[in-house]
């Protein structure tokens, strides 16, 4: 092929490499979100607990609000889902991903818009644990929910140039387009 053909159309081996990097960043991502939840949960404020010198307090975490535990419920599985998906080499996890990750990207973006926008909240939290509590506030707008929102948007991302990749590896490979 030529030099712009090789350009607009990428080798087998250049989609498959790409395909096991987006399939170990989706996985990634889902343990990194799920450990700072449970971090948060269990020790509370990372940056506060460095700063007093103590990253695992025995006391101190954050109970999470009502919105948390649906994030966390559309959350914790994609760490299994990806991490199964890796061990068995399955390339069309990612059907089972989007499904728990396009909820949750809403969700993050709902829950942030709760706590810095004020929009309306038809859930049950309480006084005592309101979902639009900061329990952390860094440089004015990373908060608990926005990092949630954060990973279920990069995870919905890796997800989506997944499937594209995974459909354009099969055309190459209908096609039996190799290298050089």
């Amino acid at each position: 092929l030529c030099y712009p053909c090789r350009m607009s159309h990428p080798t087998v081996t250049t989609l498959e490499q790409r395909l096991n990097f987006l399939n170990y960043g989706i996985f990634l991502q889902a343990l990194v979100a799920t450990l700072g939840s449970l971090y948060f949960s269990t020790y509370g404020d990372p940056v506060a607990n460095l700063m007093s010198g103590r990253l695992f307090p025995t006391s101190g975490g954050f109970e999470p609000c009502e919105l948390c535990w649906f994030g966390r419920i559309l959350m914790y599985p994609l760490v299994l889902i990806s991490g199964v998906a890796l061990l068995k080499e399955d390339r069309k996890f990612t059907d089972y991903v989007l499904p728990l990750s396009i909820p949750g990207l809403a969700l993050g973006f709902y829950h942030y818009g709760l706590q810095k926008f004020a929009f309306p909240n038809p859930f049950r939290c309480t006084a005592a644990n309101p979902c639009s509590a900061l329990q952390v506030d860094y440089l004015g707008f990373i908060t608990i929910p926005f990092l949630e929102f954060v990973a279920f948007t990069v995870i919905t991302g890796l997800a989506i140039w997944q499937v594209k990749t995974r459909r354009a590896l099969a055309a190459a490979n209908k096609h039996n387009v190799k290298e050089d």
